[in-house]
């Protein structure tokens, strides 16, 4: 589905966004997506500019507007090595670009500011991790994130969704990170699931039977929670 081409500001900059809209006329929800390290990229760690359209993409076709904010350019950050070697300097940038992203997202025509769902993958689930407190989501979907030195301040998320390979050997972004991050959302009241994916590893874009099961079976499980709760 085509999408249109946005801008939302932020500290002083513009950050090009895709909004891809779901078809009719009623209010509805919204999900905003944050991409990992790779940006909005195809490269040969994985398609993941296809893949993150195609949950867009997927998000409109059952009623919701997507979000997609090319947060990098709050700071200029390539792609790649000079996005994870920047990681900690700038994730304080990047967490207000996707804060800024929401807060834009609940102002647009149709959307319900009340149902309102964050998804990301990698560093992008990382940064929504670290904005929960600040945006009160909804609904919030995380793979494979790491934890860093931590997923900061403690906000309430009424419903959230964990996905990881449990064979992710990513350096700091490891299984073990999905149930640390598990135990502190379910202390903090979230009705949360953890999905572990057997074989599976980081990015789910090997091509081996385990990731390509990893790859397909969470797309649906994602896309169905989000129809369901937003």
């Amino acid at each position: 589905m085509p999408y249109e081409p946005i801008k939302i500001r932020s500290g002083g900059r513009e950050i090009p966004a895709q909004l891809h809209s779901p078809p009719g006329t009623k209010t509805t929800g919204l999900v905003v997506i944050a991409y990992g390290t790779d940006g909005l990229e195809n490269n040969e760690h994985g398609p993941w500019k296809t893949m993150i359209e195609g949950y867009a993409d997927g998000l409109a076709k059952r009623g919701l507007f997507a979000l997609v904010p090319d947060y990098f350019v709050k700071t200029g950050t390539a792609p790649g090595i000079p996005a994870a070697e920047a990681m900690m300097m700038r994730r304080d940038d990047w967490a207000a670009a996707l804060s800024d992203s929401v807060a834009h997202a609940k102002t647009r025509p149709r959307v319900d500011s009340q149902r309102v769902g964050l998804l990301g993958f990698s560093l992008g689930g990382h940064l929504v991790l670290r904005i929960r407190a600040a945006t009160k989501p909804r609904v919030l979907v995380e793979y494979f994130a790491p934890m860093l030195d931590g997923i900061g301040s403690a906000g309430h998320v009424p419903y959230a969704q964990i996905h990881h390979g449990t064979k992710d050997s990513t350096p700091g972004t490891g299984f073990a990170n999905a149930g640390a991050i598990e135990a502190i959302l379910k202390r903090e009241g979230t009705a949360v699931t953890l999905y572990p994916y057997e074989g599976a590893g980081h990015g789910f874009a090997a091509k081996d039977e385990s990731n390509k099961k990893a790859s397909a079976l969470s797309q649906t499980r994602t896309l169905a929670f989000f129809e369901t709760q937003l």
